[in-house]
């Protein structure tokens, strides 16, 4: 017969759960800790900064590039800091599609004489690598245009003058994209999947321009709901005219009516990071008007 005693003694003293003061056990220092609530804070920030990017907007309607503001909003979503234009950037499974307006008499003479350049950077940030430019920087200088029966145009206020600029805007650049040669093109060119207009909207008294943009030309890759989230951005600049007597920066030539490139940017040969010359011979920095979104495949 086991007694109480006996079988108590078969067993292993009770502080085996206890560790064996023999073994070394690691201390962890402040540092570690330290380091760990940092990593845990910049994942943190990290995922906060993301979401500020907002989902760019989608558009539903189709887009005719006509120079008529029809399948637009107004007014447009963004204006530049002087309220002189507005602009409006929507996307769909292909293209982006992007439209400029202005009422301001000033503006509106530098969109037509010295043109817009937009800016695509698919990083998201402020890359200028891949540039439309339209219309195309005009020559010669405003005091000797005539319109199409010969008659000096002499007030830059008339809107016989602006007409007759928008009918010279026939041409536009571009630099940078995927499956388009850098170079410059004609409104309507086949061999370039790109569509510009500007139009003159007399009645309501302002310029209307638009573009649209292949997405796949600036990504590489059509944009389907198998693409991720993918945040981009997009620059307006209306460049600044050409000081007088500062002479042609045209990378391309000026035969055929003396318009040429006249841009100043990297992709279009003018040099200058985006500048151009002042009355003064110092350089101009350009000024451009960044939206970053996300493209959102549907």
């Amino acid at each position: 017969m086991i007694t109480l005693d006996k079988w108590e003694s078969n067993f292993p003293p009770k502080n085996f759960m206890l560790p064996d003061s023999g073994i070394p056990r690691k201390k962890h220092s402040l540092s570690h800790y330290k380091w760990a609530l940092c990593l845990l804070s910049g994942l943190s920030l990290a995922g906060c900064s993301h979401k500020l990017v907002p989902e760019g907007h989608y558009q539903n309607t189709p887009v005719v590039a006509d120079g008529v503001p029809n399948e637009w909003s107004l007014p447009l979503r963004f204006s530049n800091a002087n309220y002189t234009l507005q602009y409006n950037v929507t996307y769909d499974s292909k293209n982006l599609y992007v439209c400029v307006i202005s009422r301001d008499d000033q503006t509106m003479l530098h969109m037509l004489r010295s043109g817009i350049t937009l800016y695509f950077d698919p990083k998201g940030d402020k890359s200028k690598d891949i540039a439309l430019h339209y219309p195309l920087r005009k020559q010669p200088d405003p005091a000797s245009f005539r319109s199409r029966n010969g008659q000096p145009l002499t007030n830059s206020s008339d809107s016989a003058w602006k007409e007759e600029l928008v009918h010279q805007s026939d041409d536009f650049g571009t630099a940078g994209f995927t499956g388009i040669e850098n170079g410059q093109f004609a409104v309507g060119d086949q061999k370039c999947p790109i569509q510009v207009a500007i139009k003159l909207n007399n009645n309501d008294s302002m310029l209307v321009y638009e573009a649209i943009i292949p997405i796949y030309n600036v990504l590489g890759t059509d944009l389907s709901s198998r693409n991720p989230k993918k945040t981009f951005s997009v620059g307006v600049v209306v460049n600044p005219p050409e000081a007088p007597g500062a002479g042609s920066s045209r990378p391309y030539g000026g035969g055929g009516g003396g318009r040429g490139m006249g841009m100043g940017m990297r992709g279009f040969g003018g040099g200058g990071g985006g500048r151009r010359p002042s009355n003064n011979n110092q350089p101009v920095k350009e000024e451009a008007t960044w939206y970053p979104f996300r493209l959102v495949g549907q």
